[in-house]
């Protein structure tokens, strides 16, 4: 190991990360056998109890519907072979979403540390030596020693991070196996136990596949949608590295959720003759993986008698015209409040990073682009595809053009972003300021005032700096060395 110089030693020892604790007597190897032995009795000791409620709730069920019923289980007619199925499907059901999580944290969840502090440098957030320290085989490793630093325990962006995975992954060692806490695992064994419960509902009485009726076969195809959804996002947000105990918490709220709303839509569905038995099953099941469908059909009953209470649900600004954006991200965004492109152009766009691990480039795109189309008119996308249908592309002229023909013109020449149309008409001056650079015998895609106006408007939002450093790789050595010493 080279020898640090006095006075750098305590430098260089503050920008270490702690070692995990050793006992005396315990040398390096036995150390990470007895830490890979722990890590594995703890795994199994999660496994067991979450194998405890599905097998209490299996039990309890075949108890106490069979009392009340006056069923005996297996009911007649009905071979062992047949419950042992069902009780098997039962188990491997409740039992996956659970350990979905538990893997992920042995597997993945040091690695997010890592990522997440190369975002904070390359967004350029703060100043360099204000953020955690970055890896030292890094670009930012230079600039990030440049400047004082404090205690690394009372950094802000360090201590969001422990709070919403734990300490354990910002103090031990890469090889370390990270400790899963009981608090963060009860959310994990409440969606177990009520996935448990809906399964032990929907398989004690299979009649419903093939002869459906009465309300509570609609509520087991509101379930089966709900689970659908919820699993795929389970799977999903495990292969993004982006799975927490909240996740958890959302299945059963959701759960929850369909379940009240199928209940009232059934009540609705009722009184309307022209929606047969059937379709109400498939009307269940699509309301369980879009919970905001039933809630803008009772919208839509009630809003006669409740139009001037109730208020819109759609934004003049949806997520859903951005490229790239799809249902499975906008349930995600939804749930740490970013609901329409304002929010995403307002919205802490560390914390959105952190708390959704969706990749980052593909965030700062997203925000890229709507900060140029909240700047135009609100656009519907019937109006827009037809005008995309007819081909019709407007000269600019005098007259500011509609929201929907500004973004058409823009678009066909090759702008879709706020970056892009400051790039292509604007000067970047050396104080930093952008000003505005008319085309060069080209056609503008807007008329000049309006696009002057864009420009000018653009290139003052402050919200466009992380966007410009993100696609700069980071602050530029040049801008970094205005930054002040302390």
């Amino acid at each position: 190991m080279t020898t640090l110089a006095p006075d750098r030693a305590g430098a260089e020892a503050g920008r270490r990360a702690p070692e995990p604790a050793r006992a005396p007597d315990q040398g390096p190897g036995q150390r990470n056998d007895d830490s890979g032995t722990r890590a594995w009795l703890r795994r199994r000791a999660v496994a067991a109890w979450m194998n405890v409620l599905i097998a209490g709730t299996a039990a309890v069920t075949v108890v106490t519907a069979g009392i009340t019923s006056g069923r005996p289980w297996p009911g007649p007619g009905v071979t062992w072979g047949v419950s042992a199925l069902k009780l098997f499907a039962l188990w491997c059901l409740a039992f996956l979403p659970g350990w979905l999580y538990v893997r992920f944290l042995d597997l993945r969840a040091k690695a997010l540390w890592s990522e997440y502090v190369l975002s904070l440098h390359r967004l350029g957030w703060d100043l360099p030596w204000h953020l955690p320290v970055p890896p030292v085989a890094s670009g930012f490793y230079d600039q990030w020693g440049a400047g004082p630093h404090g205690r690394p325990a009372d950094n802000i962006y360090r201590q969001k991070f422990e709070a919403y995975y734990g300490r354990q992954i910002t103090s031990s060692a890469p090889d370390a196996n990270y400790r899963v806490r009981s608090e963060s695992l009860f959310p994990v064994f409440l969606a177990t136990a009520v996935l448990s419960v809906g399964w032990a509902a929907v398989l004690w009485d299979t009649r419903f596949v093939t002869d459906p009726s009465g309300p509570w076969d609609v509520l087991k195809y509101g379930f089966l949608g709900a689970y659908a959804f919820v699993t795929s996002m389970l799977i999903r947000r495990f292969f993004q590295s982006d799975l927490r105990p909240s996740a958890y918490a959302t299945a059963v709220y959701r759960i929850t959720l369909v379940l009240l709303i199928v209940t009232v839509l059934h009540q609705v569905l009722s009184e309307i003759t022209a929606v047969p038995g059937r379709a109400e099953l498939a009307i269940a099941f699509v309301v369980g993986f879009f919970p905001l469908v039933g809630l803008q059909a009772l919208q839509r009953v009630t809003s006669r008698a409740l139009r001037q209470f109730v208020p819109p649900v759609t934004s003049d600004y949806p997520l859903d015209q951005l490229d790239g954006f799809n249902l499975w991200y906008e349930a995600r965004l939804t749930e740490e409040g970013v609901e329409d492109m304002q929010n995403l152009t307002t919205m802490n766009l560390v914390d959105v990073i952190l708390h959704t691990r969706v990749p980052p480039g593909r965030l700062v795109d997203w925000t890229d682009q709507a900060f140029l189309l909240t700047h135009l008119e609100p656009v519907d996308r019937a109006e827009l595809g037809q005008l995309r249908q007819d081909g019709q592309f407007a000269v600019a002229g005098q007259a500011p053009l509609s929201g929907a023909q500004a973004r058409l013109n823009l678009r066909r020449v090759g702008i879709r972003t706020a970056t892009d149309l400051l790039k292509a008409f604007s000067v970047e001056q050396d104080n930093g300021e952008r000003t505005f650079r008319p085309p060069d015998g080209l056609e503008p895609p807007l008329p000049a005032s309006q696009l002057r106006l864009l420009v000018t408007v653009l290139a003052a939002e402050p919200g466009l700096a992380p966007v410009w450093n993100w696609q700069r790789n980071g602050v530029q050595p040049a801008a970094a060395a205005h930054y002040p010493a302390s």
